[in-house]
């Protein structure tokens, strides 16, 4: 929006009524929304409060400064800090609350429907919202960030329509319900910097899930299993977990674009089926033992063989067990990028690649690029 255009409709908004910011349909600046805030007026016609100051900024919310905001849609506190440490209750008619940047934050409703659809909360008590998440039937993006009071995730079959869920540094984390890996409308669901997550679903069957991340989950040690395609997951990201091995299920991932094993502290051994993702365009792995499997090591002697849409291959600071999968690499016709870089070779590679093993044990492969024509970095 033009900033002429977005300073008329603050103009109008506080047209009329310039020095009675309870009757604004709108507050964004500081002192309106303190003198709201602190306060227990009468009704209220505020819609929209959208407070960014760009310092940190103290402010006093009284518990019971939003049960009078009926109209009230849009809640939007960042850089803030309230001094009021007690329970604060919001009207069930909010849509859309991001108090991710507002310290410290108790929020809770009252009884009834609610009209929420995105959650995003950080350091917040979130125990009294979980427990009423049944009646959040509209609830679709869900945000979590250090949120130390939570230890399990909430049962999402009470909310049907959620589409993303992110937890983010939840240090007490330790189990995921057993209906996040059954939900129908899950497109994202993200644990990062969740070290204490141990438990999730030994299945996962959520049919429209689109990206899953693990990273930094160092505790987490078992990738469930996919019994059934999962015809919309392009990304997957296990990165400094404690898992193994992939499941031979990973086949199952038949749309999968991008998969990052990054700073696995285990050696991480990849089953064969990995050749019939033939979506799969890039692949990263770092900081760690990786066993890759051969390409004649398949059971299926009739499978192909090889990732047709391969484009990016990153092996930085890995230990190769196994290197025959790049013995030839008209296996990966597409391939652009190959990153060997601090890779160190526990085996011998095969003649037919031509190889100089430096001092620092960084690998470096003579590539004919006449060959591959699709080849630019290495």
């Amino acid at each position: 929006m033009h900033d002429l255009i977005q300073s008329m409709g603050k103009d109008i908004v506080r047209q009329g009524c310039r020095d009675d910011p309870w009757r604004h349909s709108r507050l964004w600046r500081y002192d309106d929304v303190a003198n709201v805030l602190s306060s227990d007026m009468g009704d209220c016609v505020v819609k929209a409060i959208v407070l960014e100051p760009p310092k940190l900024k103290e402010l006093s919310i009284h518990p019971n400064a939003f049960t009078k905001m009926r109209k009230l849609r849009l809640l939007i506190l960042s850089n803030v800090r309230n001094s009021f440490h007690g329970p604060i209750c919001l009207p069930n008619a909010l849509r859309w609350m991001d108090c991710t940047g507002c310290d410290p934050w108790n929020p809770k409703f009252s009884s009834g429907p609610k009209k929420l659809v995105n959650l995003y909360m950080r350091k917040g008590s979130i125990t009294k919202i979980v427990k009423q998440l049944k009646d959040f039937k509209q609830l679709t993006y869900v945000k979590l960030s250090d949120c130390e009071s939570l230890i399990i995730t909430p049962n999402l079959s009470c909310a049907p329509n959620l589409k993303t869920l992110k937890l983010w540094n939840c240090k007490n984390l330790v189990e995921a319900h057993e209906s996040i890996a059954n939900h129908d409308n899950l497109q994202v669901l993200h644990f990062e910097w969740c070290p204490e997550l141990r438990v999730f679903p030994n299945v996962l069957k959520s049919k429209n899930l689109q990206d899953l991340n693990f990273s930094v989950c160092s505790k987490f040690e078992r990738f469930p299993d996919i019994p059934h395609e999962l015809g919309c997951l392009k990304k997957l990201s296990i990165l400094h977990t404690a898992i193994k091995e992939l499941p031979t299920s990973i086949e199952n991932l038949v749309s999968l674009e991008r998969m990052l094993l990054d700073i696995c502290k285990n050696s991480v051994s990849i089953p064969s089926n990995i050749y019939k993702l033939q979506k799969l365009q890039c692949f990263k792995s770092a900081f760690g033992p990786i066993v890759f499997p051969n390409l004649t090591d398949s059971a299926n002697p009739c499978m192909k063989v090889g990732l047709s849409n391969l484009k990016v291959l990153d092996l930085l600071n890995c230990n190769l067990f196994e290197v025959e999968f790049l013995e030839d690499l008209s296996c990966f016709p597409f391939l652009e990028n190959l990153i060997l870089s601090g890779t160190i070779l526990l085996v011998s590679l095969y003649p037919s690649v031509s190889v100089i093993v430096c001092l620092n044990c960084q690998l470096v492969i003579a590539i004919d690029y006449k060959r591959f024509p699709s080849f630019r970095h290495f």
